[in-house]
């Protein structure tokens, strides 16, 4: 004889001493008969609950918090960086604030409201211009930035 013979001799051996049907649990009748277990029971399936309910709220409390400090702090880390002042910024003069790097930076860093600004800031440190202008009033300038040419 195997094993799995021997199993079902016993099992039927048992069954048919005891009674003749198939057994049955009685969840009613072991509620009223161990009362005091049954509520046992109850009340660790509805800890266990509670317990799963406050893990959950507690990583999500601990994921909400990791993202908020996270943002925090690049958000905050961009803003604070030191603004150094470009090369046409610190122009001493409007033919420099003019030239071509100067204005290509200035179009980089702002678009072309950038390049107006500059040009207007340039228009103002060179102060009002005549619109016209004579052959004397020419040659004598002229005449002035040779004379400094030489002097150089």
């Amino acid at each position: 004889m195997n094993t799995r013979k021997d199993e079902r001799w016993l099992d039927e051996l048992i069954t048919r001493s005891i009674q003749s049907g198939s057994p049955r649990f009685d969840a009613q009748g072991w509620k009223r008969k161990y009362a005091e277990e049954f509520e046992l029971l109850s009340e660790c399936a509805a800890a266990q609950a509670d317990s799963r309910w406050f893990r959950f709220a507690g990583a999500a409390a601990a994921i909400t918090i990791a993202v908020s400090v996270t943002f925090f702090v690049f958000h905050r880390g961009t803003s604070e960086k030191p603004v150094r002042p470009t090369k046409s910024e610190t122009a001493k003069s409007p033919a420099e604030m003019l030239t071509v790097m100067s204005l290509r930076m200035a179009y980089r860093r702002g678009g072309i409201e950038a390049v107006e600004e500059q040009s207007r800031r340039a228009s103002e440190m060179l102060g009002p211009r005549p619109t016209t202008a004579t052959v004397q009033q020419l040659l004598k300038e002229l005449e002035n930035s040779q004379s400094e040419r030489t002097e150089l």
